[in-house]
């Protein structure tokens, strides 16, 4: 019953960070990690006296919790924070203490305990004893010790006296003559290796992981496992970490490649490289074709990477009736077509992508886009989602909009003022959301969608700024409002204009509008056209989608949300010559900027979504049926040197002071006002001419 109470426990706290945690998981989590009663009951008491170590992180908690942690966060819990160790911060097994209740990995345990060896002198190493107060290594304390007969196998070595028969046996022959009993580590029925502070048992494997090293490597000096030793086979062999330690190579006897060698040489057979080795050409006993592959995997039989991608996609995709689902199966096409199978394999129980299409085809999740709103909103939820619906699987929806939605239904849920959580929740769904305009796809742009949120979140700062200063929106005075503008000069006030026309905020005025400024064009014209020069006419300088966008950006003025939104629609070749649809009427581009612009698209997305990819967006983006969002396109024209807005600018202007505001404005996409404005603004308007000489 204590056992029953204490997994009830685990799961209810389990829970508050992932409901979705069921009762068998915690189950095999308890057997994995905590199988003694011991550990389970230091497990059960850390968790219910400091629940907060779930998500909290940090090195305060007992070894036991920190395994449990990283086994949960395997497993596919989510909301946990894996713990760190306190000196190097790096997620590790926790085994030892240090400080002040904190623990430490054995790497930084290793580090703190090395010293300079009063025997060999040897600097660097690792002490574990010390003679008459002096330092000393393991090789010289085992040189130390006396040796004497073995009484089991009769060789000179270092002894140890037998608790059954009082007899000294070396380290192999104790090792054979080992107790079997459960390993206080992995809890299997395995031969005692070494015990613990407390007696219990520990297996070699267990014990392997709580063993320091005792030597530095002769190149990094870092003390840790050494992958060669001085005084090998090798001529000029050293001491030489996992890290420094480089395979010798010798010509493949299968490939020819001068590689390091997987499978030596034997009387028969010739050196074999790894890739050979593991992966080798083979006659595939289900499809017939010569592939890369394994020489026995169906049933002692070869079979190619491609077979056996394809019996893993069938095993996690078949349902609970024994086949798959008929949406799923252009999403199993595309899994099996795949250029690179043996990627898919290799990654696929590291995919969260995967594993979640995995809980859809077996019913643990329903193929509903409520029931993927409901899981974190992460890259790889996104992906898989695009990739349904680009199969089918999922009816297509705007995913801009559904995500602006989604949070302005839940921006007032931390306000606990009843008045202000319904005016911010009115403000946000009628306001924001309502005005919210579409493009020319009939889509919230990804742009317009961050600044409806930025708009929110800038409501939401107001109402907390009431909140904390003990005022609501009849009588805030004037100093509060100011207090809240000066904080942050850059923030729109739209929902304090929205709450004035409202009859809110009584008591204050809004300060008077700042004049426009003139738009930023410090960017000099002639370096301007000498990177356009150079984009167009040097193919190194960079990828043909950088090239095509950043030459768009910087002769005709194009905001990278438009770019980002073409379609092979938009391009119209007439008579030999390249038009691109920019504003109502075509644009004709100039050589060689036209042969950029038909090269597009050039890249599809990676994984499978390439095999769904919408193929009318010229430039694509990383998932199924999507296009490079804007501000992925902004940080690669920043990587060549261009600000988008001051660049546009200058491109502006210098159209504004050679072509008629009615002439561009229809070729680039803009309005007639704006137009104007920008001619007024580069002195080509001449329609006040008399009233300025006047």
């Amino acid at each position: 019953m204590k056992r029953e109470s204490q997994q009830a426990t685990i799961l209810a706290l389990l829970r508050t960070v992932d409901p979705s945690v069921t009762d068998g998981l915690v189950e095999e989590l308890l057997a994995e990690v905590a199988s003694a009663p011991s550990s389970r009951s230091q497990l059960t008491k850390h968790l219910s006296a400091d629940p907060g170590v779930l998500t909290a992180g940090g090195s305060r908690m007992r070894k036991v919790v920190g395994e449990f942690l990283y086994a949960a966060i395997t497993a596919g819990v989510t909301g946990l924070v894996s713990p760190s160790c306190a000196l190097c911060s790096r997620p590790r097994t926790l085994f030892h203490s240090h400080g002040d209740g904190e623990r430490i990995c054995t790497s930084c345990y290793s580090r703190l305990r090395v010293a300079t060896c009063s025997e060999c002198g040897r600097e660097g190493q690792r002490i574990n004893v010390t003679i008459g107060h002096s330092p000393v290594c393991e090789c010289c304390h085992q040189r130390h010790r006396p040796q004497e007969v073995c009484a089991g196998c009769g060789r000179m070595r270092v002894l140890t006296r037998s608790r059954d028969d009082g007899l000294g046996y070396c380290r192999g022959c104790r090792a054979e003559r080992g107790r079997c009993e459960v390993c206080s580590g992995c809890g299997k029925t395995r031969r005692v290796n070494a015990r613990t502070e407390a007696g219990d048992a520990l297996c070699g494997t267990c014990y392997t992981r709580t063993r320091t090293a005792e030597d530095a490597c002769d190149e990094c000096r870092a003390i840790g496992p050494l992958a060669a030793r001085a005084g090998g086979r090798r001529d000029g062999s050293q001491n030489l970490c996992a890290r420094c330690y480089r395979h010798p190579k010798r010509p493949c006897g299968l490939c020819g490649r001068l590689k390091r060698v997987a499978l030596r040489a034997t009387d028969t057979t010739p050196d074999v490289c790894p890739t050979c080795y593991q992966a080798p050409v083979i006659d595939c006993s289900i499809c017939g074709q010569q592939a890369l592959g394994r020489r026995a995997t169906n049933h002692g039989s070869p079979r190619c990477f491609a077979c056996q991608a394809a019996g893993l996609i069938d095993t996690a995709l078949t349902g609970p009736d024994g086949s798959i689902r008929p949406e799923l199966i252009p999403v199993r096409d595309a899994l099996t077509e795949l250029e690179r199978p043996r990627s898919l394999l290799n990654n696929w129980h590291s995919l969260a992508s995967m594993r979640l299409l995995t809980d859809i085809a077996q019913g643990r999740i329903e193929l509903r886009h409520e029931a993927l709103d409901a899981q974190p909103q992460v890259f790889s939820v996104n992906y898989l989602r695009a990739m349904l619906v680009a199969a089918g699987a999922l009816p297509p929806r705007d995913e801009n909009a559904a995500r602006l939605y989604r949070y302005a239904a839940t921006a007032a849920d931390e306000v606990t003022d009843p008045e202000l959580r319904s005016v911010l929740t009115r403000y946000a769904r009628w306001h924001v959301c309502g005005r919210v305009k579409t493009d020319r796809h009939q889509r919230i742009a990804p742009n317009v969608a961050a600044r409806c949120r930025a708009d929110i979140d800038t409501a939401h700062a107001f109402v907390d700024h009431l909140t904390a200063s003990g005022h609501d929106l009849d009588d805030c005075p004037q100093a509060c409002l100011d207090a809240w503008i000066t904080t942050d000069r850059s923030r729109r006030l739209g929902f304090i204009h929205w709450l004035k026309r409202g009859g809110y905020l009584a008591l204050t005025r809004l300060p008077e509008p700042v004049p426009r400024k003139d738009p930023d064009h410090e960017v000099d014209p002639d370096d301007q056209i000498a990177l356009a020069r150079r984009l167009l006419h040097e193919p190194d300088s960079g990828s043909i989608e950088d090239r095509a966008a950043a030459c768009l950006i910087l002769l005709y003025a194009q905001p990278a949300a438009k770019l980002a939104t073409l379609t092979i629609n938009d391009i119209e070749i007439r008579g030999g010559d390249t038009y691109l649809a920019l504003g109502p009427e075509p644009l004709l581009l100039i050589p060689p900027l036209d042969a950029l612009v038909t090269a597009l698209p050039v890249a599809k997305p990676f994984g499978p979504a390439s095999t769904l990819a919408s193929p009318r967006w010229l430039f694509t983006g990383k998932i199924a049926g999507s296009h490079l969002h804007p501000a992925s396109l902004m940080r690669r024209m920043h990587r060549l040197g261009i600000t988008t807005r001051a660049s546009r600018n200058t491109a502006m202007l210098y159209l504004a002071s050679t072509t008629p505001p009615a002439v561009f404005a229809s070729l680039i996409g803009v309005s007639i006002g704006a137009a104007t404005r920008w001619a007024t603004l580069a002195g080509a308007s001449w329609n006040t001419y008399a009233a300025a000489r006047r």
